[in-house]
């Protein structure tokens, strides 16, 4: 019976235990050494019978703190922990047993130095086994290339990297050494590899070491500080050698840094900032158990706000968009997740009153995002009355039923194109704001704004646009040298609209702090580096002009709005001033009379509802209606 177990116990455990009974015996003969050092193998004689015993008390302890079902070549400080802990329980046994059976034979001593030799020879061997397997052999081989890199950085991410090249075998990376600009660890070695100096000397390192990879492993660095970093690699050692970063501080803290984490650096990385993520806890409380509706549902905004909203367990998610194609995506996306959800799609055009008031009476929407407009600058330059029509017409229809209707909250997607606006675009939207906020008095509704920038990678975006002239071949168009934007992520943008949807209040408008602007050139300049191209070699830069409606730069708020931070990384601005009932019959007196107008008398009006609004020179646009 006994036999037949074995034979099912696997041979690695077999073997450790063997190990083990080795080292087990070594310790109670150098223990005995030590104490008699004159009279060892006499005292050894009248303890022959025990110490098999108390070298079998020693294996159960062992195995009761699976010593021997471990991988060892993975040991680590829980190993040694282990390991302290079978010692002493095994030790204790040993004690007990020579006090049952009345024996003098084992001196305290004795016992005291073969605590001490079990856990240091059993450590020992456990950790020369991890050293044995994480040996590196690479530069013993032939005829196998190895990329030679820099790591900048000298922190605890570094470390984490460093000891995964180490033990990856099928790493093909070999660490030359470390850059950091801390003079202090500077010489210094962490993992064996020494820091070799700061930033400045990038450039002699990598002609001498041929190095062919620098890596950045400093997950906080923000955007303007990897700008600042490339352009000093740049300036030093052109374009000729691989950047790659290590991923975010998610993954350093859940010890995840491997070198499959590695990746060249992406758009997000070089924010003049870095990402913000608000606090959820009052999102929570807003959307839990709650009938949420996103009008424009299908969008890149859109989409997000559904994806984050159906996270919180919203007790029904209805999404509503005038595209098919795009509600059908935005359905397989959310389905798929979330397949327990509550979910409603809806073809419906927001500016169908009628439609609109039939979807209401039947969903009883408590909190309603609205996402749903026209906002390609040029082409409503081109064609004004579909961004009126739209855009005042859906936000009209949406702010009365959510007043007749009761529901809790309305949250206005805006944008700074509305601040000092000189498009058709960017008037309407103004004019959306004003209507919003005019509502807080006679409606049971908080009517809530939420006002950004740019946002990365978005549909209609500059960053698609780029990244598609980039793997054409073609020239990238960049309408001014000169031209800034502010920037922010589609996480970031929903999260500021969910926070601001949360705690927001009906006389204020909420905008993300979003650093600086950043310039579009230098955009251009970095995804073409991203891209391993060379610019003016591989691809060049064109400048098109500014387009019909479009600013040189970008403001968040207007003159004159106050602004508080009462909410970390959030303006509250209070608008300056707030116009009166009369602003909704003249804005539905437009409405009724808009396609009767040409390009020159709508701007006129709209100039009438927004004084601030600048109109682009009508004879610029290339088509007239």
């Amino acid at each position: 019976m006994l036999l037949n177990r074995l034979k099912n116990v696997p041979i690695r455990i077999i073997v450790k235990v063997l190990l083990d009974s080795c080292v087990f015996l070594a310790a109670w003969l150098v223990s005995y050494i030590i104490r008699f050092p004159t009279d060892t193998v006499q005292q050894l004689s009248t303890a022959s019978l025990l110490i098999p015993l108390f070298i079998a008390i020693e294996l159960v302890s062992f195995a009761i703190f699976k010593q021997y079902t471990s991988m060892w070549r993975y040991s680590d400080l829980h190993v040694l922990e282990g390991i302290l802990k079978a010692a002493t329980l095994s030790t204790a046994a040993i004690v007990s047993v020579t006090f049952f059976i009345k024996s003098g034979e084992v001196p305290r001593s004795i016992l005291s130095v073969n605590w001490l030799l079990i856990i240091f020879f059993s450590g020992g061997i456990r950790f020369l086994m991890r050293r044995i397997y994480s040996y590196d052999h690479r530069p013993l081989k032939d005829g196998i290339s190895y990329r030679r890199a820099l790591i900048y950085g000298a922190g605890r991410a570094s470390e984490l990297l460093l000891r995964n090249i180490e033990n990856t075998r099928k790493a093909n990376i070999n660490v030359i050494g470390l850059i950091d600009d801390d003079p202090i660890k500077q010489g210094q070695y962490i993992n064996k590899k020494q820091v070799l100096g700061d930033r400045t000397k990038i450039g002699e390192l990598v002609r001498k070491h041929r190095v062919s990879d620098i890596i950045f492993s400093i997950p906080s660095l923000s955007g303007i500080e990897v700008r600042n970093l490339l352009d000093v690699i740049r300036d030093q050692i052109g374009d000729g050698i691989e950047i790659r970063t290590m991923p975010g501080l998610t993954d350093l803290v859940d010890d995840r840094i491997t070198i499959n984490n590695l990746r060249k650096f992406e758009i997000k990385d070089l924010l003049c900032r870095k990402p913000v993520h608000l606090d959820y806890t009052p999102v929570k409380k807003l959307i839990a158990g709650k009938s949420v509706m996103v009008v424009g549902g299908g969008g890149s905004i859109g989409m997000e706000l559904c994806l984050q909203a159906a996270s919180f367990n919203p007790d029904r998610l209805i999404i509503l968009d005038n595209s098919e194609y795009n509600l059908y995506c935005v359905e397989a996306v959310i389905s798929e997740k979330f397949p327990n959800l509550n979910l409603v799609c809806l073809v419906a055009d927001a500016c169908n009153k009628n439609l609109m008031h039939k979807v209401f009476a039947h969903q009883q929407p408590a909190i309603v995002f609205h996402a749903a407009a026209y906002k390609h600058v040029p082409l409503m330059e081109i064609t004004p009355w579909a961004a009126v029509d739209n855009n005042l017409s859906s936000t009209l229809v949406l702010v009365e039923l959510c007043r007749k209707f009761d529901a809790e909250r309305f949250i206005l997607i805006s944008t700074d194109k509305a601040v000092q606006p000189t498009s058709v675009m960017g008037a309407t939207k103004r004019m959306c704001e004003q209507i919003s906020l005019l509502h807080k008095d006679n409606s049971s509704t908080k009517h809530i704004v939420v006002r950004f920038g740019n946002v990365l990678g978005s549909s209609g975006s500059v960053i698609p646009k780029f990244k598609s002239q980039i793997e054409s071949g073609s020239p990238l168009t960049v309408t001014h040298p000169n031209v800034t934007r502010y920037f922010m992520l589609i996480s970031e943008a929903v999260e500021l609209v969910l926070q601001a949807g949360a705690i927001g209040k009906d006389d204020h408008i909420y905008v993300l702090e979003m650093g600086q602007p950043i310039n579009i050139n230098e955009l251009a300049k970095y995804m073409v580096e991203l891209s391993g191209l060379r610019l003016n070699e591989d691809i060049k830069i064109v400048y098109s002009g500014l387009r019909p409606g479009e600013k040189l730069h970008e403001n968040l708020f207007l003159e004159g709005e106050e602004k508080s931070t009462d909410v970390p990384n959030l303006l509250i601005l209070t608008p300056k001033s707030a116009v009166d009932h009369e602003y909704l019959d003249q804005v539905k007196q437009l409405l009724a009379k808009l396609y009767e107008l040409n390009h020159i008398e709508l701007r006129t009006e709209l100039k009438k509802l927004v004084p601030e609004y600048q109109p682009s020179d009508v004879s610029d646009l290339l088509v007239q209606l």
